[in-house]
């Protein structure tokens, strides 16, 4: 199960949402934010109902996302927002790929071009 210290309030969403970067994948994007206070990375994912109309499929994907966060969440750097912005198409890729893909982001530090502070 996904702490709720790794979870982004919906309230921090507009902050994260100005400020934040954007870096794009193939299946999500990700707006990536350093906050002011370091401490545990967080996350969200946000598929809307225009991407998936069943909720049963948004939920199969936010389950994977939340699944390999949880799993991979110590490759990332303290402090950082990260909110996942799913795209289209997500839903005919296999599970297994979804992951490999959310990985394959974090390992490569594709979020740490954005956490210097400008």
């Amino acid at each position: 199960m996904f702490a709720r210290k790794f979870s982004i309030p919906r309230k921090e969403f507009t902050p994260i949402k100005k400020e934040g970067k954007l870096v794009q994948n193939n299946s999500f994007g990700a707006l990536i934010r350093k906050r002011e206070m370091l401490g545990n990375p967080r996350f969200s994912v946000v598929i809307s109902n225009k991407v998936m109309k069943l909720s049963t499929h948004r939920n199969r994907i936010r389950r994977s996302f939340r699944d390999t966060l949880r799993r991979n969440w110590k490759k990332v750097d303290d402090g950082l927002d990260m909110i996942f912005l799913v795209k289209p198409g997500i839903e005919k890729l296999p599970v297994s790929e979804i992951m490999k893909e959310i990985e394959v982001f974090i390992d490569e530090k594709a979020y740490q071009k954005t956490s210097t502070k400008s």
